[in-house]
Formats: C-alpha cells, sequence, structure tokens
C-alpha cells in the first residue's frame, strides 16, 4: 500500500500541472472568443461611456417639401375616375419616414349620372411624386384645412 500512495503522490504534481495548463488554455480561448465578439457590445445604445461606443448613424435630411399645384396639376386625371375641375389643394403634412399628404378636391362627373360631384383625396406623395390616393375620410382632417387653387 506505500508503493500505491508514493504512486499518488508522484502523479500529484504533474496533474496539478496538467489542470493548471488546461485552465490556462481554456481561459486563453475564452478570453479570444470574448475579443472576437464583442465588437457589437459598445454599439451606440451600451451602457459604456460615449467614447467606447460606436458612432451613431445619423438620419437622412429631411425630404424638401413639394410643390404639390405642380404634382396635382400634372397628374390630375390619374388621381380621380373622370377629368376633374376646380382643383384645390391643402398645404403638405409631412408623415414621419413617408413623405408627404395633401388634400386634394376637385369637381368629378358622377360615375353613374355624369352630374358633378364635389370630391375630396388625400394623396400620399413619396419622393416628389404622387405614390397613393383614397377618399379623404374624417381621420384624415381634410375638412378643417384651408385649400388654394391649382390654375390649368
Amino acid at each position: 500500500m506505500s508503493s500505491y500512495i508514493s504512486q499518488a503522490e508522484k502523479m500529484l504534481p504533474q496533474c496539478l500541472l496538467g489542470c493548471a495548463a488546461m485552465k490556462l488554455g481554456m481561459a486563453l480561448i475564452a478570453g479570444t472568443v470574448m475579443l472576437l465578439t464583442g465588437c457589437g457590445v459598445a454599439d451606440q445604445y451600451s451602457a459604456l461611456p460615449k467614447v467606447f461606443r460606436e458612432p451613431g448613424v445619423e438620419p437622412p435630411p429631411p425630404e424638401p417639401e413639394p410643390d404639390v399645384k405642380e404634382l396635382v396639376r400634372a397628374g390630375a386625371d390619374t388621381l380621380f375616375t373622370g377629368h376633374p375641375t376646380a382643383l384645390e389643394v391643402s398645404r403638405p403634412r409631412r408623415i414621419a419616414g413617408r413623405g408627404f399628404d395633401v388634400c386634394v378636391k376637385a369637381v368629378v362627373p358622377g360615375a353613374i349620372d355624369g352630374q358633378p360631384r364635389p370630391v375630396t383625396v388625400l394623396v400620399t406623395i413619396e419622393h416628389g411624386k404622387l405614390a397613393d390616393r383614397h377618399r379623404a375620410t374624417a381621420q384624415d382632417r381634410c375638412a378643417r384645412d384651408t385649400y388654394e387653387p391649382v390654375k390649368p
């Protein structure tokens, strides 16, 4: 039994050295992985001081206000089902991230009887072009806008 203990005693320092080397190797690997994956840790919303954060992306400059009278004059026939007369436009309202909304009033011949009827549509302008339109509802707040005539 004494020889068995002496062998264990001899192996103990080797085990400790092997274990320490393994721990050191694992620590190096873990540290390297943390450094490589830490690129996104200091983003602009991080709790780190501003000096260590990535710089924020500046928002694009706001789109300039379009010439709504010219856009409506040029695209009036595409906004209504019939040929519109007495066109009027409101001031454009900026929509966050989408462009502008503008209310357009016109007198349009009815689809069934051809009688002239007043129609108001809400037109969305994106990147200086007429993008979308729908008949104005109370939620669109076109009734309280002031309008300017569009000359043909």
